[in-house]
């Protein structure tokens, strides 16, 4: 039986993504439920007592996760949750968050994490556009629901963890939910392609967008690039800060440890410190971040081998922004362990180009193509596949792709002939790698050159004296645009025309001249998502102004 989800909020099989199977893992049957295939069966198979959530001082095995998820679930039912419901999930990286989500989806509905940032205008959006009949909020994130409540036209119940925040309120309390509900509960059976995730994007370039994902797209993510690229066992121990409701942080931190029987360790709101401790402490094996939080961990712990007992880990995983050749040289010199870069979006859900992790791996390339995925680079005029070695836009074809909810007139942007256009600019080189150059968005054309700001970034970034870098195109009378450097400096440095000259000529002697930064702004902060994402967007803006 197909849960219940309003025909008119998917995209026509006209304008959907074409998916493929290509490797044996991601044949499911007809009837799964993505909750029995990341807890139900290792429980069944004798794991009960394998640990599955580690947080703070608390360990989880998968019989206690379990147990909650269906004592949740029932609950939930109480309420009226059912097949097909969406459900907004907001929480910091917590045990909690993970059981909610996990019961909404063993029972067909759909799990919709929200950015614990996000405001009351922003969450009245996303609830009456998803049609959101319930929530499940921390106690320290509830005033924003609360303030977007009355202009909510579809929700009906709130449940609240409540954590020593110390906030009033009348609505359903999650613990005595759990206490008074059975452990009892078959999974829902749903249908392989029945919608199990929603994600919104970021609204950068207009208003947010529901990204949808079924069950078997959930697993297969996990079947694809973590089984090949990672290539997880139940001694792994996934961690890291990436927030859950990122698509990416989704993966590490619930899909992939879960799918293999492995360990994930939460942090709530986690520092670079934080993390290393997590490392020390959870045993952590994996560790997933951005880049720009792994430049934070050399910046601020440059003697963390040292300090801290690193032993456990085996491979770091990045994605988000791209990752810098320097950053993978300086974090695999201290740490000895390799940074895998990986392009994902949260339309595709998880990554879809990356290395192995023992393969032999180019920092200056993001990878291959996943197990899986296909690829190609092309024209984005005439939609021919360019030639080896130049640039175009990236086109991906795999068990996932781009699905709007709601949204027909971007799902025609985003979808040609069945391959998903994530929008980045790339090169397919001879070697078979994938070479990332710019975001569509962030190519800079001046002079008649398409130059790359992330290509200027990189090198940039090789310099002591930078910190943190971002290069946009600033309007220019005479050449249309011109490349201009946003950058935070070191620690022990500071603005100069003499540094400004030093930051040119070292682009200069790098790269072709012409790519180098005609203007450097030495600024405190770059602005930034949530999920730690530079936002370029707000600097070009800036620069139009």
């Amino acid at each position: 039986m197909q849960a219940r989800v309003p025909a008119e909020k998917l995209p026509d099989a006209g304008t959907g993504p074409e998916l493929i199977h290509a490797v044996p893992e991601v044949h499911y049957p007809q009837h799964v439920n993505v909750v029995t295939e990341l807890v139900d069966r290792h429980v069944e198979d004798g794991h009960g007592d394998d640990p599955a959530v580690r947080f703070e001082d608390d360990e989880l095995s998968y019989a206690e996760l379990q147990s909650k998820v269906n004592s949740f679930g029932n609950a939930l039912s109480e309420l009226g949750v059912e097949p097909g419901s969406r459900v907004v999930v907001r929480f910091p990286n917590r045990p909690e968050a993970v059981i909610a989500c996990l019961a909404v989806q063993k029972l067909g509905g759909v799990a919709l994490p929200s950015m614990k940032l996000l405001r009351a205008k922003e969450l009245e959006y996303i609830f009456n556009d998803s049609g959101a009949t319930h929530c499940v909020v921390y106690d320290a994130l509830l005033d924003e629901v609360e303030n977007a409540m009355p202009n909510l036209e579809t929700l009906d119940d709130v449940v609240v963890a409540d954590r020593g925040a110390d906030v009033e309120h009348d609505h359903h309390d999650f613990d005595d939910l759990l206490d008074g509900a059975s452990d009892d509960l078959d999974a829902y059976e749903t249908e392989r392609d029945d919608l199990a995730l929603m994600l919104y994007t970021s609204g950068t370039t207009g208003r947010p967008k529901g990204a949808i994902h079924t069950h078997r797209q959930m697993l297969a993510t996990a079947d694809c690039y973590a089984r090949y690229c990672l290539e997880p066992t139940r001694d792994d121990v996934f961690g890291g800060n990436p927030p859950l409701p990122f698509a990416y942080g989704f993966g590490d931190l619930v899909t992939f440890p879960l799918r293999f029987g492995a360990t994930t360790s939460l942090v709530e709101d986690a520092k670079p410190g934080d993390l290393l401790d997590a490392v020390e402490n959870h045993g952590i094996t994996i560790l997933c971040s951005i880049p720009t939080a792994f430049n934070q961990i050399l910046s601020a712990h440059p003697d963390a081998a040292d300090e801290y007992d690193l032993s456990s880990l085996r491979a770091g995983m990045s994605a988000g922004e791209p990752l810098a050749p320097s950053t993978f040289d300086a974090f695999e010199d201290e740490f000895g362990v390799p940074l895998l870069d990986g392009i994902g979006t949260t339309e595709m859900l998880h990554i879809f180009v990356s290395h192995r992790h023992d393969g032999d791996i180019d920092p200056s390339a993001t990878g291959f193509p996943v197990p899986g995925y296909e690829c190609r680079v092309v024209d984005p005029d005439t939609m021919e596949e360019m030639p080896r070695g130049e640039a175009g836009l990236l086109a991906v074809r795999g068990p996932t792709g781009i699905s709007y909810w709601g949204r027909p007139d971007k799902q025609e942007d985003a979808v040609v002939d069945g391959w998903s256009f994530p929008g980045d600019i790339y090169v397919h080189r001879e070697d078979g790698r994938l070479e990332y150059k710019s975001r569509r968005d962030d190519l800079i054309i001046s002079s008649g050159y398409n130059i790359p700001g992330p290509e200027v970034e990189n090198v940039l970034q090789e310099l002591d004296a930078v910190s943190e870098v971002a290069v946009v195109g600033a309007p220019h009378e005479e050449r249309g645009q011109i490349v201009k450097a946003f950058v935070v400096l070191a620690e022990g440095f500071e603005g100069s025309d003499e540094l400004v000259d030093e930051f040119q000529n070292h682009v200069k002697n790098t790269l072709a001249p012409y790519k180098y930064p005609r203007a450097i702004e030495f600024v405190e902060t770059l602005p930034r998502t949530e999920t730690g994402k530079i936002q370029r967007i707000k600097l070009r803006e800036r620069e139009q102004e």
